[in-house]
């Protein structure tokens, strides 16, 4: 190859590769025109469509409802002027979120409008793990989350029921997930919540367990099902460790018929499980 040859060679390859950027941007260009137009067109048709349809969806637990379709509604109305009727892009999404989030039985809202003209809401519920009765008259749920919810008018479930000393009323923010080590850190309601974490886990106590009174002194007393006396597991810590041996207290101590000679069970000490006669 001569040097006239290859220096024609090399131009080519130059003006091949600067036509290919010439091409790359122009495909550029054109997308992003493409890109601004069809976002122009959906602002354009979102401004000219008007909501027709308010749909809700409510994401049932187990076929239950705490809150239903028609409340999510009246939740939606409430927190803005009118939706069906409105210009799309006019309708307050975020209004309407802040008002059914606030509802205690929401665990999760989405709120969002369609290009067909309909304004959606779904829902997912929290999921309640025990009722609590407070010292007060107060009842309401404590959900899996951590979380206070009302009790509701559309269904009931059978959960472990707490009793006694209770201070704690509804509220917004969950308790402790982690467990301080400071008792004084804590609310009984924190306590409650760690005491189901740890019943949930074994099969035997969430059938044995229906009702738990909490005392004067912040300790635990369950009332079983099985059996006419009350156990006193103390406070919280340790507990694992207690309804194990209460267990084993069960199974190789007594039977079944011999738990009625007992009026109390005292499970809060170390290593051992007294049983106080009638």
């Amino acid at each position: 190859m001569t040097k006239e040859t290859g220096n024609i060679f090399i131009k080519n390859i130059e003006r091949r590769k600067k036509l290919r950027v010439i091409v790359v941007y122009s495909l550029a260009i054109v997308g992003a025109v493409g890109l601004f137009v069809a976002l122009g067109f959906v602002g354009k048709k979102q401004s000219d469509t008007r909501c027709w349809k308010l749909e809700v969806q409510v994401e049932s637990n187990d076929g239950r409802k705490f809150i239903d379709e028609q409340q999510i509604a009246a939740l939606a109305d409430s927190a803005t002027d009118v939706i069906v009727g409105k210009a799309l892009n006019e309708v307050d999404l975020g209004a309407i979120h802040r008002a059914v989030s606030a509802n205690s039985s929401v665990r999760e809202a989405h709120v969002y409008t369609t290009v067909d003209g309909r304004c959606v809401i779904q829902v997912k519920q929290r999921t309640p793990i025990a009722r609590i009765f407070n010292r007060n008259g107060e009842s309401y749920y404590l959900d899996a989350d951590g979380y206070t919810m009302e009790l509701s008018e559309l269904t009931t479930v059978k959960l472990p029921v707490f009793t006694g000393e209770i201070a704690d009323g509804l509220r917004k923010e969950s308790v402790s997930v982690n467990f301080p080590d400071s008792l004084a850190r804590n609310t009984t309601l924190d306590e409650i919540y760690q005491f189901t974490e740890i019943v949930a886990r074994d099969t035997f106590w969430r059938a044995q367990i229906e009702h738990v009174y909490v005392n004067g002194a912040g300790e635990f007393e369950i009332i079983p099902r099985v059996g006419n006396q009350r156990v006193n597991v103390g406070y919280i810590y340790h507990l694992d460790s207690k309804l194990k041996k209460l267990r084993a207290f069960y199974e190789h101590v007594v039977v079944a018929d011999d738990l009625d000679r007992f009026s109390t069970l005292q499970a809060q000490y170390n290593g051992q499980v007294v049983g106080v006669k009638r």
